[in-house]
Formats: C-alpha cells, sequence, structure tokens
C-alpha cells in the first residue's frame, strides 16, 4: 500500500490549556492555532503547544478569518482539521442553572456555522455524554454534517480506558468529507489502565501551608481549622465523612440529607480518582482529599489525573489553573482520538 505523506494541520476552538491539541500533536496531528475566548489560557497553551493562542470568541469570528489561517499551512496539499470542545456545563446533568435556555448551548450551533464556511477534511467534536441524538443542539449538528457530505461516528469513551486514572464519561464526534479515507471508531487502541497510586504516589508529600519547593503547581490550598479537623477524621485511602466520630464536624446542609456523599472524603490509591472538576482542589467540593496526607489535592496531582506530563507548566492564578486543569480534555485521551485519524491515513 503507498503511504500517505500528507499531514493534518489542525485548528482547535475552546483550546483551553492544552489539552485536547497537546493530544492530538502528540498522536502525529500538527495544531498549528487555538481559538479561545479566556485569554488566561494564552500562556499555558502557547508554552507548551508551541501553537499560536488567538482570543477570541467563535460567536465573532468568520469563515473567512480560519480559511486565512489554513491558507499557508494547506499549500503543500496536506489535510485540514477542526477541532471543537464547546463549554460543556449547559449539556451536563448537574448543570444547576435556573434558566430554562444556556446562552452556551448555541456555541455548538456556532462550531457548525465554521465548518459549514471551511469546510475541513476533518471534524473532531468532544462533549459531555450527555449530549446525544435527541438534543436539539446535538441534533441540528448533525443535520449540518449529513448537508454538508460529511461521514460521521459518534460514541461515549470513558477516559478511564485510556490510560487516565479517572472516571471521566465522554462524547466525541469524528467526521471526514473524504470519501476514500476509512475513519472509524473501529481503528481506536485501548490503554493500559492505571489507577491514582501510578500516576501521583511518585510526587514528593506537602502539607496544606508547605507546598513543594522543586514543582511550584505541587501546592495545595491551605484548610481553615474547622476543615483541617474534617480531613483529620476521616480514615485514610478511601475513606468518607459518614466514619466521623465527631459528629458536630457535619455541616448543615449534610445533617439530615444523604446527599454528595463523597464530599469532604479522602480518594483510594488502588482506585480511579473523582473526575476532576474545575473545582478539584477545594477539599469541600467532592471526594477530593489525598488518600494518606491531611489536605486536598494539588494542582499539579489533578494535572497528572488528567494526564498531562509532569513537565507540563501552567500560569495564572489559583483558581485559573485549576479550571484550566478540570476543563481540560484528559492528554490521554485527545491522543487515543488523533490517533484514529491518522490510522485512517
Amino acid at each position: 500500500m503507498k503511504k500517505n505523506h500528507k499531514k493534518i494541520q489542525a485548528i482547535e476552538f475552546f483550546c483551553g490549556s492544552g489539552g485536547m491539541s497537546f493530544g492530538l500533536q502528540l498522536a502525529g496531528i500538527n495544531v498549528f492555532t487555538g481559538i479561545d475566548i479566556d485569554g488566561s489560557c494564552r500562556k499555558t497553551y502557547e508554552y507548551n503547544t508551541d501553537a499560536k493562542f488567538i482570543e477570541k470568541s467563535i460567536v465573532n469570528t468568520t469563515s473567512k478569518e480560519i480559511n486565512a489561517l489554513f491558507k499557508e499551512s494547506l499549500k503543500e496539499g496536506n489535510y485540514s482539521m477542526l477541532a471543537g470542545c464547546a463549554p460543556c456545563q449547559p449539556y451536563s446533568p448537574i448543570n444547576t442553572r435556573k434558566q430554562t435556555e444556556d446562552r452556551r448551548k448555541t456555541l455548538l450551533d456556532e462550531f457548525g456555522r465554521i465548518i459549514k464556511g471551511v469546510k475541513p477534511h476533518f471534524v473532531l467534536m468532544e462533549n459531555v455524554s450527555a449530549l446525544k441524538a435527541g438534543n436539539q443542539f446535538f441534533d441540528d449538528f448533525i443535520k449540518m454534517l449529513n448537508k454538508q457530505g460529511y461521514q460521521y461516528e459518534y460514541k461515549v469513551f470513558n477516559a478511564k480506558d485510556f490510560s487516565v486514572a479517572q472516571n471521566r464519561k465522554r462524547l466525541f464526534l469524528i467526521a471526514t468529507r473524504l470519501k476514500k479515507i476509512k475513519l472509524s471508531f473501529k481503528n481506536i487502541v485501548p490503554k493500559i489502565p492505571v489507577v491514582l497510586q501510578d500516576v501521583i504516589s511518585h510526587l514528593e508529600g506537602i502539607t496544606h501551608l508547605t507546598p513543594s519547593v522543586n514543582d511550584p503547581i505541587h501546592r495545595s490550598k491551605p484548610l481553615n481549622i474547622l476543615n483541617l479537623k474534617r480531613i483529620k477524621a476521616t480514615p485514610k485511602n478511601g475513606g468518607l465523612r459518614s466514619s466521623w466520630a465527631d459528629k458536630s464536624l457535619i455541616s448543615p446542609c449534610h445533617r439530615n440529607k444523604d446527599v454528595f456523599l463523597d464530599n469532604y472524603g479522602r480518594l483510594a490509591w488502588g482506585r480511579l480518582s473523582s473526575t476532576i472538576t474545575t473545582k478539584f482542589n477545594e477539599y469541600y467540593s467532592g471526594r477530593f482529599g489525598h488518600p494518606t496526607q491531611d489536605r486536598a489535592l494539588s494542582l499539579r496531582e489533578g494535572a497528572l489525573i488528567q494526564s498531562f506530563p509532569e513537565n507540563y507548566q501552567f500560569f495564572g492564578s489559583e483558581t485559573q489553573i485549576a479550571r484550566q486543569i478540570g476543563n481540560a480534555v484528559p492528554v490521554n485521551l485527545s491522543r487515543a482520538m488523533g490517533e484514529v485519524f491518522i490510522r485512517s491515513l
């Protein structure tokens, strides 16, 4: 079989700190530009991916602008790709917004508008597993792909099957308008499973008040007196607040309800982590207590659980970095998706 020497040149919308872009690059796809409205991600994205970061809303971006970005990279007859991970909160089952409509839902429509105007050879879309057929916004996106002549597949994958130490189910859609290309999830290759111990147990021990001297983001958020008592009362290696002997430690909102049972819990070495959220560094926000040390997860630990390499650098405030990590597509998962496209060539 004749080898295809063409390369895939990609632009990612909603690129954030680069979890998707970096994983695609590891797979062999040249992601040369990332676009995001959150300018606090710029330094993190550009430092680690060597790609250009454009601070702009997709709403204000035109197909003409994207075609101009592709112009130079496609001169040698390479393939074009648009990747996009529209903010997922509107489609998530844990979204607590009271509004019947969330304006961010339209961002998937905007991504479809850009695809329609640019007509890239390949499309990669990622979102929460709750986004599926029957959802108005997803159905409209599929109709657009059909009208533009794309062949596509979509499927929910769990990051744990791709060397990511957490349960994190995500919907992925792959599409191509190249008729001779056999693009299929049948070509995806699961990776060796890992647990929490495999990815963070090697890090130096720290306290909630004493960060690492070697890694500026291996630091944990300081605990107040009450939360320090709570985590000390929680059994190590997977304990929950249900084990607290001192019931005065229980928050009033938890005393009469069996809700959010993981809150104030510890993770366990031999298991998967809880899904990393944008508040994984907040002890109260879920089961984010360190298995043995009396503190919440550090920023670096959250990044490693998201399968960012240990030398991946993050820039910004504590809150900004936690958001960059929590919103990211796990690197190992995005790499596996990128390999699907590479194998199709």
